[in-house]
């Protein structure tokens, strides 16, 4: 039983794991801008620094008359007026658009009979990810409709990630702001806010991996925060309505018909403009300072193709015969929303969503999910931001138990200088319940953006409760 419960919620310290330092210093390069001018303790974003991510990576108003790089025009401005009988003119900048950032982590389990510090090899204290990640970015602007973004993660382990290769056409046609196309791999998007707006947290939205919880392998799994190959569709309207509907790849173990479809739409009341343009009265001694709030709702089905081995059956043999007992589909519906209220230098994001799966478990059935989510934080200082996480995680399947995990995530984000984060955060976590058979030995519990298990089914093992401190964390971040 004490085994059991120690890794009952060994994959829960993934929430805190290296989370990527995403400013862009290219950015502050190209505008000749302190990193200040979009972010707070970045990740986070400003007001105005929403409003340039929401743009497709350019400024409010002209984006050309910001810049302040030497451009390389790519073709003569009257290629324009002879158009099609010559290719329209672009430009590159005289320098390269990238940059470069690093982060890790220092771990403390205070708990040693904790699941998180079984998960390490029971250790107290390791440096073992103090540098974890590399990424390298790249940022700029073809033309004054044309903008990219992209992102390679080089991980410690040797994984190399394409997180993200974006391009974003603007202002195709109509109202400003009302038609633009976004082409490549990155998140989808489901709030009007960017995909790592937490201080404490990599996202804002928390992820179940339920699919993986019951047995699929790790990268087979349907998951809410993952970034896919996607075209999508997306626009503003009066400053203050969002929306976005658009098509992504999804995630199968084989080549698949792309049917994963999503939709989003938002509304913005008081503060800043979603496009950052008209009224942008307002303090710039406290750039983040406004008085507004943001609904969001958004709805997502998804259908992936998962290898996993259902239960009783044999990999070895009845996998050959019979394909169909290591395979299936696994259709998702989800709906969900979220709120952001900005009162001057404090900030309360909170939401939820419900993901029906229809064929999770390797016996088949159908899973029940509900996650929840909600952050306050307090601007103390431009550098200096303390805040507080919960999330919860709910998984029914069908004839079986209920599972509960909550997640409590104090912390206080800092900038040495600002492109130079320091990150100290704490988890504990309280838990009711447990698959058949506890959670698998690697990466179990759910929630929070948590990897996959090997969980398979087992019997006669009762429901637990337990409350366990799973780590306290330094995390180190910096990008040049």
């Amino acid at each position: 039983m004490r085994a059991r419960i120690q890794t009952m919620l060994i994959g829960a310290i993934v929430l805190l794991a290296a989370a990527p330092a995403r400013a862009i210093p290219a950015f502050a390069r190209k505008y000749g801008t302190s990193c200040q001018t979009c972010h707070t303790v970045y990740p986070k974003l400003t007001p105005f620094g929403e409003a340039f991510r929401r743009n497709g990576f350019k400024f409010p108003g002209s984006d050309t008359e910001m810049t302040k790089q030497e451009t390389v025009p790519l073709g003569q401005d009257a290629y324009r007026d002879v158009f099609p009988k010559a290719v329209w003119p672009g430009t590159l900048p005289a320098s390269i658009p990238i940059a470069l950032g690093f982060n890790g982590q220092a771990m403390i389990h205070p708990q040693h009979s904790a699941a998180a510090a079984q998960a390490d090899n029971g250790t107290y204290f390791t440096l073992h990810d103090l540098v974890a990640e590399a990424h390298l970015w790249a940022g700029g602007t073809f033309s004054e409709h044309i903008s990219y973004f992209g992102e390679i993660t080089f991980s410690t382990d040797g994984t190399i990630d394409i997180e993200h290769a974006e391009l974003h056409f603007n202002d195709l046609f109509g109202p400003k702001h009302l038609f633009n196309i976004y082409v490549g791999r990155g998140f989808p998007t489901l709030t009007s806010f960017g995909p790592h707006s937490s201080y404490v947290a990599d996202t804002l939205l928390p992820g179940l991996g339920v699919t993986g919880l019951y047995g699929s392998p790790d990268g087979d799994s349907f998951g809410l925060t993952n970034e896919y190959n996607l075209v999508e569709v997306n626009g503003m309207a009066g400053g203050r309505f969002i929306y976005a509907v658009g098509i992504n790849s999804g995630t199968n173990f084989d080549i698949r018909n792309t049917e994963n479809v999503y939709g989003h739409v938002g509304f913005k009341i008081g503060g800043m403009r979603l496009d950052g343009e008209g009224d942008t009265s307002g303090n710039p001694g406290k750039p983040w300072a406004e008085r507004s709030l943001t609904l969001d709702a958004f709805g997502y089905r998804s259908a992936s193709h998962i290898n996993a081995t259902q239960a009783g059956a044999n990999p070895a043999i009845d996998c050959t015969m019979n394909a169909a007992l290591c395979q299936f589909v696994d259709t998702t519906y989800v709906v969900g929303g979220g709120l952001r209220l900005s009162l001057d230098s404090f900030e309360l994001d909170s939401g939820a969503y419900y993901e029906w799966h229809d064929h999770a478990t390797p016996t088949g059935g159908s899973v029940e999910a509900l996650a929840f989510y909600g952050e306050a934080s307090y601007i103390v200082y431009p550098w200096l931001v303390p805040a507080f996480r919960v999330e919860l995680g709910s998984l029914a399947p069908a004839g079986g138990k209920r599972i509960n995990d909550v997640k409590m995530i104090p912390g206080i984000a800092a900038l040495i200088r600002p492109n130079l984060k320091l990150l100290l955060t704490a988890l504990i976590e309280y838990a009711d319940g447990a698959p058949d058979g506890g959670w698998g030995a690697s990466n179990a519990g759910f929630g929070g953006n948590i990897g996959q298990s090997s969980f398979m089914p087992a019997t006669g093992m009762p429901p637990t409760k337990v409350t366990e401190i799973e780590s306290i964390q330094l995390n180190v971040a910096y990008a040049f």
